[in-house]
């Protein structure tokens, strides 16, 4: 590669993130909670301060990379606004992945393509927000790259399979289904040994593949001992690696029935990745080298392992979309593609098919200014105005219990914690979460199974100093909460916000 076109890479690299940057001015500077799901991840990075475990001291079905990431970055557990700065700062490291791992595998213009159509993207599907894909996006970007690096080389180092396979672990302590990537990592290591000579081509795969779980071992392992170390593994296997309240939260799905999933993950791969998937269909068409081919079997790989990731649940909500980009956007960037260094050859014939890309561009960018100005707004004021009220009644040590989504922000703005492990209890005393990418909830009702007894049970034995119930939660179908209220509790009159209920103890 000629110095001019390196250095012009380095250039549009440097641009490119700039302006991603400046996109995400909001995310930087605006200070709170995006989406109330990051409440839950604050939560459990307070447990942790307090040298208390998640899925021991509290129900949880999510992974645990991000709690630990919110206890070390975000002021343990009670810094939003420099948790969502860690956020951005992750987010802009993935599109650097993006960009660098095009120009790895083929060249300046490929690096600055991919950067392009990756940096349309991803600030519209992660939102500026700090939520659990925000987290596992880069080392899972950082896995497939180093792993695509090896098809380049004739006998690469086991170390790099090691380090690949240990950040795809990582990946997926962030966020289970980003754990496609040690998929690819797998089948990249195994591709590479059938590249040699029969003799001796199985010894070879084996040893790659065990590079690539030692990896993944030495990634687990601090989260493990951690956890060891308080005689409490068996909690993170049975929250984490079972995840007994996770496959229930799976298994009861959506408003979409099985029979129309296949079609609205259609639609909604469609709508957020139009882009994209047309360019990486034209690089599929296109006439690529024998090494190309296998580095375009493999995006194609990654690129549906991710897509098929974002219908579980058949929610399809769009920040599940951004774990799609990445493949995609190096999909687009093959010189076979329409972008290509070697697409056609008549810049004419390029241009009439470049037109319709060019619409989606326009399409991004109105995409992109609508949520750059949407996060210039505060989202958290609800959280922010009842976490005043609770600061004013109770003591540093106290305890809260809040029922409610748009609750759990309270938790960070307040520093108290939950004195039941059902801090949070969506999906567990109510019924399911059957929004969808376009379909709003369902009014909840409530839901009087094993959940539901044993919060009780738990507020029985150790009752919150101070309680708030949301106003969209089924407090009137709650018979034996309301009793638990009424015997125990008195109504804070002091506060008012809306249909929010406030409640003391009644010996304070």
């Amino acid at each position: 590669m000629s110095r001019r076109r390196r250095i012009g890479f380095w250039l549009a690299f440097a641009v490119v993130l700039a302006l991603s940057a400046w996109l995400r001015k909001p995310g930087f500077v605006q200070g709170g909670f995006a989406n109330h799901d990051v409440g839950g991840i604050m939560y459990n990075g307070m447990l942790l301060a307090a040298g208390k475990l998640p899925y021991v001291d509290s129900v949880e079905f999510k992974a645990p990379g991000t709690f630990y990431l919110a206890w070390l970055l975000g002021g343990g557990g009670r810094d939003i606004a420099a948790f969502q700065v860690w956020a951005n700062v992750f987010a802009l490291g993935s599109l650097a992945l993006v960009m660098l791992g095009a120009y790895r595998l083929w060249g300046a213009w490929s690096g600055i393509v991919a950067g392009l159509v990756y940096g349309l993207h991803d600030v519209v599907l992660d939102t500026m927000d700090a939520n659990y894909i925000t987290w596992a996006q880069l080392p899972a970007i950082g896995a497939v790259v180093l792993a695509l690096s090896t098809l380049r080389s004739r006998s690469p180092p086991g170390w790099v399979f090691a380090l690949a396979g240990a950040l795809a672990c990582a990946a997926t302590l962030c966020k289970r289904p980003a754990g496609i990537a040690l998929l690819v990592v797998v089948v990249v290591a195994a591709s590479t040994a059938w590249q040699r000579p029969p003799e001796g081509r199985t010894r070879v795969m084996l040893g790659r593949i065990g590079a690539v779980f030692l990896g993944v071992a030495a990634a687990a392992l601090p989260v493990s001992v951690h956890y060891a170390s308080a005689g409490e593994f068996g909690g993170l296997w049975r929250g984490f690696v079972l995840s007994e309240w996770g496959w229930r939260y799976v298994a009861q799905g959506s408003a979409i029935h099985a029979s129309e999933a296949p079609r609205e993950a259609v639609y909604a791969s469609a709508y957020f990745l139009a882009l994209p998937l047309a360019l990486g269909a034209f690089a599929l068409g296109g006439l690529a080298e024998r090494k190309e081919r296998l580095v375009l079997a493999t995006l194609l790989l990654w690129s549906g392992l991710a897509l098929a990731s974002a219908a579980i649940g058949f929610r399809f909500y769009k920040g599940y979309y951004l774990a799609a980009a990445a493949p995609l956007s190096l999909l687009a960037a093959a010189p076979s593609g329409l972008l290509g260094t070697r697409s056609l050859r008549r810049w004419s014939l390029r241009l009439v098919a470049l037109l319709p890309a060019l619409l989606l561009v326009g399409r991004q960018s109105v995409l992109i200014e609508a949520e750059r100005k949407n996060r210039m707004h505060a989202h958290d004021l609800g959280g922010r105005a009842i976490a005043k009220r609770v600061l004013q009644v109770t003591e540093p040590g106290d305890t809260l219990w809040l029922w409610g989504w748009h609750l759990w922000d309270v938790y960070a703005f307040t520093g108290r914690l939950s004195s039941t492990r059902f801090y949070k209890t969506m999906e567990l005393t109510t019924s399911a979460n059957d929004s969808t990418w376009r379909h709003p909830r369902s009014p909840l009702h409530f839901r009087d199974d094993l959940a539901a007894k044993a919060l009780l049970a738990e507020l029985e034995a150790s009752p919150p100093d101070y309680i708030v119930l949301g106003s969209a939660v089924p407090v009137r179908e709650f018979a034996a909460l309301r009793r638990f209220l009424h015997t125990h509790y008195r109504r804070d009159r002091g506060a008012k916000l809306n249909r929010v209920q406030f409640w003391e103890r009644r010996e304070s």
